[in-house]
């Protein structure tokens, strides 16, 4: 028997006049991440992405980081029509995310809004799938509409600086203020968004405060608000997968510690 043939293989793959082209295509597909992704030496600094900032009829999510992408053209400005490598190469060039991190952003992101496709930045404003409650800087959505506010609550952000110490963020700092914002629900935020909140503000202390992980309080209230880069920033430091995973770990240990023990948390 012919060994291709021995595999149930959709649209006859056993007929080898197939096999050439999808070979043909699959090269394709490596040779262009291997170009965009992997050895891409072109830098993209911040001065070459001047800031326009949001229109109405823009689409924009309850996340500064890439609401600041759209705004500084890394993303579609308009912010539709966004695929995974328009995500992973804005990531990488934008705030110089290492390419495990960048593809796991992305790829992870996708699969919580069970999209596979193009996206538009309103799409993470769907409630419960990346967005979640107790954000930081963002209200929920009111009622039982499906799409959360994509604008900055600004008394949220006071009090989040509030909990900043000597004019910076640091991961203790933001334990403080996830336990404050947390605690005033009567609902625990689940497990898997919990993590997704530590990651997201483990990524801000890291890629605007570098390996110190200290992050300039007005710097930070900038590019929350106003969704741009702050003026003479660039994006100088790599910012890693383990660098994020460990400051997300110790963003929760410090939780556990203020909380005192007394309860589980998340």
């Amino acid at each position: 028997m012919d060994q291709l043939s021995m595999y149930n293989f959709p649209l006859n793959l056993a007929d080898r006049t197939l096999i050439i082209p999808l070979t043909a295509l699959l090269g394709s597909v490596i040779v262009y991440m291997s170009k965009t992704l992997l050895f891409s030496k072109e830098k993209s600094l911040p001065e070459d992405h001047p800031f326009i900032p949001r229109t109405k009829t823009d689409s924009r999510a309850p996340c500064p980081a890439l609401n600041a992408l759209a705004n500084h053209g890394y993303l579609p400005r308009n912010g539709r029509t966004i695929s995974q490598w328009d995500l992973i190469r804005a990531l990488r060039q934008g705030y110089n995310c290492s390419l495990p991190l960048a593809l796991f952003l992305t790829w992870g992101g996708y699969l919580l809004l069970a999209q596979f496709g193009h996206i538009t930045l309103d799409d993470l404003r769907r409630h419960g799938y990346i967005e979640h409650i107790a954000s930081l800087a963002h209200g929920d959505p009111n009622g039982d509409e499906e799409y959360a506010p994509n604008t900055v609550i600004l008394d949220l952000m006071d009090d989040l600086m509030k909990d900043g110490r000597d004019g910076h963020l640091d991961a203790l700092a933001v334990a403080r203020a996830r336990v404050s914002r947390e605690s005033s629900y009567s609902i625990p935020i689940d497990g898997l968004h919990a993590e997704v909140a530590r990651g997201e503000m483990a990524l801000v202390l890291g890629i605007f405060g570098g390996e110190e992980e200290r992050v300039d309080l007005e710097m930070l209230r900038q590019w929350f608000v106003q969704e741009k880069f702050p003026p003479n920033w660039k994006p100088a430091h790599r910012q890693t997968l383990w660098q994020t995973v460990k400051t997300a770990a110790r963003i929760r240990r410090y939780m556990k510690d203020l909380r005192g023990n007394t309860e589980d948390g998340v």
